[in-house]
């Protein structure tokens, strides 16, 4: 294998290396958004949960000024503020009841029948209100009592319970964050010290170490040590290359240095057959 194929392959596996590392940051971005969506989803549902809570307080309180109501004006004033009240915790039970989180509307089911029983008898307030009726309407409106108290226990309860499960959701995510944001960094540094180690060796291996060789094996020719071995050579790569042609013109230098040699050996008998034509 050539020396380009060898740093090619060297550089898909970083690449390889590089798509792994992308794909756990993609799963890990995909898992976050669907722990950052279950926070909202928990935030939502306590936010829900204590604003219907208030809006019960409010209707206790809309339903005490309809009972100290000096005068039919009055208590009509109180109730029309009871009836925007009772409209809108109606409307918020309606919306949880059609939710599409499982859990929420299960959590809806356990205070669903106190939630309408008081949103009815409030309403028979309102119309006694209406009517001037206030001690009808008190005593309509502190007869459900307890079944306020326990829905309003039961609200706390519920509160209690989603707060606990948005911190334990905050806390997942952000245990999950430390956890990958280490993952990476360890990646991140193993990956660099893997790069920079196989590419050193590379260089070392198929480059820096074989043009080394090649470089002190020329040079040693070039100063006419003809006795330096060559490595044979049976590879494809460059270098393989480069010592086949240093193969060839080692054997192009030892075949001159034999010419110049019967050359100087011919001049040499040469001359003696000279001077011992010149003596004779």
């Amino acid at each position: 294998m050539s020396i380009r194929l060898r740093l090619m392959a060297l550089i898909a596996a970083f690449g390889v290396m590089a798509l792994l590392i992308t794909g756990l940051a993609l799963m890990s971005l995909d898992r976050y958004k669907t722990m950052m969506t279950e926070y909202g989803t928990a935030y939502e549902h306590a936010y829900d949960i204590e604003r219907i809570n208030r809006m019960v307080s409010t209707v206790v309180m809309e339903s005490r000024g309809i009972y100290l109501s000096m005068d039919k004006a009055e208590a009509s004033a109180f109730a029309g503020n009871l009836t925007r009240n009772l409209d809108e915790l109606e409307q918020a039970l309606n919306d949880w009841r059609l939710s599409k989180d499982a859990e929420e509307r299960a959590d809806y089911r356990q205070i669903e029948a106190a939630a309408r029983e008081l949103i009815a008898s409030r309403r028979t307030v309102v119309k006694l209100a209406n009517e001037g009726d206030i001690t009808k309407a008190t005593a309509v409106g502190t007869g459900d009592r307890e079944n306020r108290i326990a829905l309003q226990q039961r609200l706390d309860t519920l509160v209690v319970e989603a707060r606990k499960d948005l911190a334990q959701t905050q806390a997942e995510a952000a245990a999950f964050s430390q956890q990958r944001g280490q993952t990476f960094l360890i990646m991140a540094l193993v990956s660099i010290a893997a790069i920079l180690g196989l590419s050193a060796w590379a260089i070392l291996h198929f480059i820096t170490r074989p043009l080394r060789h090649v470089a002190g094996t020329i040079i040693s020719l070039s100063e006419g040590h003809l006795d330096t071995p060559v490595p044979e050579a049976e590879g494809k790569d460059e270098v393989d290359a480069l010592w086949r042609a240093i193969g060839r013109l080692k054997a192009h230098a030892i075949e001159a240095e034999k010419i110049v040699a019967a050359q100087r050996e011919a001049e040499r008998l040469q001359a003696l057959e000279a001077r011992q034509l010149i003596l004779d």
